[in-house]
C-alpha cells in the first residue's frame, strides 16, 4: 500500500503542475461564483431553477473535461517524460500504478466537486433567504416546487405498437378482399411506421370541447403532503413556434371510499377555465384534503379544451402530464445529484486512463471523445421522437441500438434538469447507471486498458 499511495501523491503533484488543469480550475471558480450571482429576471421559481441548472451543468462540464485531460495527461506524460521508466524499475506492479493514478485523479475531482457543489448550495440558499424580491408566497412555491425531491409518476398509456400491428393486419386483410397486390416487407414496415405515428399523434390530440382523463397507478398517499400535476399544452401543433394563449380546465376525480355505494366526485382546480400561454410548463397543486388517491392507489386527472379560437390542444407523451409526490428533502436529492456526478467523473477518468495507458496523449483524447460522441449520437437516433421514414433511417437506428450495447451515452448522467425541477433522483436509477454503464460497459474497457498498459514496451517510447 505504500507504493500505491506514493503513486497517488505523485499523480496529485503532476496534476497541479499542469497549466491546462490550472485553467480548468479557474473556469470552475468562475462557474461557481459568477453564474448564480449574475442570473436575474423572471419569476422567483425561474431564478432559483435556472441558477441551479446552469451552475451545476457548468461545473459538471468543467470537471468532465478535467477528468478526460488529467487521465490522458498523467498516463501518457509519464511514459513520454521517462518518469515511468524509473518507477517500473522498482518492484511495483503496473496494475498498482494504473489504480494509483486513477485514484489520484478522482481525489482531485471529488474534492473540487464537493467544494463547488457546497458553494452553489450556499449561494442559492443565501439569495433564496435574503432576496427582497421574493414574497412569502413565492418562497413557499420555491420550497414546494423547486427545493424538494418529488417522485414522478407518468400516466398509463395504450400499447401503440400493438394497436399499430392490429391496424396493419386489418388493412392487409382489406386490401386482400379488394383484390390488391401483396405488399412486400419494406412497404409493410413503412405502413406500420405511418400507422404507429398516426395512432400516437391521435392520442396526443385533444379536440376543441373534448375532455380527457389520465390514470396514474401505484401512487403513495402521504398524509399532509399535496400532489402536483405538471403539464405543457400546445395549440394547433407540437411546436414552440406560433404558440399563444389558450383556455383549459383541469380537474381531479375524488374516488368513492365506500365500495362504490356513492359516486365519484370531480373537483375542478379552478373556478372557471383558466387562460395560459401554450408551449410552457405549468404546475397545479392537488390539495391533500381532496383525498384523490383511491383505495387501489390510483389517481385520475382530467382536462378540457376551451380554446377561444376552437383549435385543438396537444400533449406530448414525454411531458406526461406528470404527477409529482414529495418523497425527499432538497438536501437529500442534492446529495444524490452529487453521487451521480461522482460516478460520471470516475467513469470518465477510468476511460481516459484506459486509453492513455497505451496511446499517445493526443490519440488517447481523440479516442475517448469519439467513443463518447458515438454514445450521444446513438441515443439521439434511438429516441422515440426520431421518425424513421426511409430504409437508411431504419438502418441507422439498428446500428445505433447495437452501438448502445457497448458504448456509454453521457446523457444518462445528466440530472441537472431533474434537480432544478424538484424531481427525485431515484436510487434505482443511480444503481442502473452503475451497473449498466460502469460495470457492464466500462469495466471491460478498463480491464483491456490495464492489460495493454502492462504489455506496453517502454523502450519504444522515444522523446522527439
Amino acid at each position: 500500500m505504500r507504493a500505491f499511495w506514493a503513486i497517488v501523491k505523485l499523480t496529485l503533484r503532476n496534476a497541479m503542475r499542469s497549466h491546462v488543469f490550472q485553467l480548468l480550475l479557474l473556469l470552475l471558480l468562475l462557474c461557481v461564483g459568477v453564474i448564480p450571482a449574475s442570473i436575474g429576471g423572471g419569476t422567483a421559481q425561474d431564478f432559483i431553477r435556472v441558477s441551479l441548472f446552469y451552475s451545476i451543468w457548468a461545473v459538471g462540464l468543467v470537471l468532465s473535461l478535467s477528468s478526460l485531460w488529467l487521465g490522458c495527461f498523467v498516463m501518457a506524460h509519464d511514459v513520454d517524460s521517462y518518469q515511468l521508466h524509473m518507477v517500473v524499475a522498482k518492484p511495483v506492479s503496473r496494475v498498482v500504478i494504473w489504480l494509483g493514478k486513477w485514484t489520484g485523479i478522482n481525489l482531485i475531482n471529488f474534492v473540487l466537486l464537493f467544494i463547488s457543489m457546497g458553494m452553489i448550495y450556499g449561494i442559492i440558499f443565501y439569495r433564496y433567504k435574503i432576496d427582497d424580491r421574493f414574497t412569502p408566497d413565492e418562497r413557499r412555491k420555491i420550497a414546494s416546487e423547486v427545493l424538494v425531491g418529488r417522485r414522478v409518476f407518468k400516466p398509463e398509456i395504450p400499447d401503440f405498437e400493438a394497436l399499430a400491428r392490429r391496424a396493419l393486419v386489418n388493412r392487409m386483410e382489406h386490401l386482400k378482399k379488394q383484390g390488391g397486390a401483396v405488399l412486400d416487407s419494406t412497404t409493410q414496415e413503412k405502413m406500420y411506421q405511418e400507422l404507429l405515428q398516426s395512432i400516437a399523434g391521435a392520442y396526443a390530440e385533444l379536440p376543441i370541447g373534448a375532455k380527457r382523463y389520465w390514470l396514474y397507478k401505484n401512487i403513495p398517499e402521504i398524509s399532509g403532503e399535496p400532489l402536483y400535476i405538471r403539464f405543457r399544452p400546445y395549440v394547433s401543433k407540437v411546436s414552440s413556434d406560433d404558440q399563444r394563449k389558450t383556455h383549459l380546465w383541469w380537474s381531479a376525480v375524488v374516488p368513492s371510499r365506500d365500495g362504490g355505494k356513492t359516486p365519484d366526485v370531480e373537483y375542478f382546480l379552478t373556478r372557471q377555465p383558466e387562460q395560459l400561454l401554450s408551449g410552457t410548463f405549468y404546475e397545479r397543486m392537488l390539495p391533500p384534503e381532496l383525498k384523490v388517491v383511491s383505495l387501489k392507489n390510483e389517481v385520475r386527472i382530467g382536462v378540457a379544451n376551451f380554446d377561444p379560437y376552437r383549435a385543438n390542444h396537444y400533449y406530448q407523451l414525454a411531458d406526461g402530464p406528470k404527477l409529482l409526490v414529495k418523497m425527499s428533502s432538497f438536501e437529500g436529492n442534492y446529495l444524490r445529484a452529487v453521487l451521480v456526478m461522482m460516478l460520471q467523473l470516475a467513469l470518465l477518468s477510468a476511460l481516459a486512463c484506459a486509453f492513455g495507458g497505451f496511446l499517445t496523449m493526443p490519440t488517447a483524447i481523440f479516442m475517448v471523445i469519439s467513443y463518447l460522441l458515438f454514445g450521444s449520437f446513438s441515443t439521439l437516433l434511438t429516441d422515440q421522437e426520431f421518425y424513421a421514414s426511409t430504409a437508411w433511417d431504419h438502418l441507422g437506428q439498428a446500428l445505433a441500438k447495437l452501438l448502445l450495447m457497448v458504448v456509454i451515452p453521457l446523457q444518462g448522467f445528466d440530472v441537472t434538469d431533474l434537480l432544478s425541477s424538484g424531481e427525485l433522483i431515484e436510487f434505482n436509477y443511480i444503481g442502473k447507471l452503475f451497473l449498466y454503464y460502469f460495470v457492464l460497459r466500462g469495466m471491460p474497457l478498463f480491464l483491456l486498458g490495464i492489460w495493454l498498459y502492462r504489455r506496453r514496451e517502454l523502450g519504444l517510447a522515444v522523446r522527439k
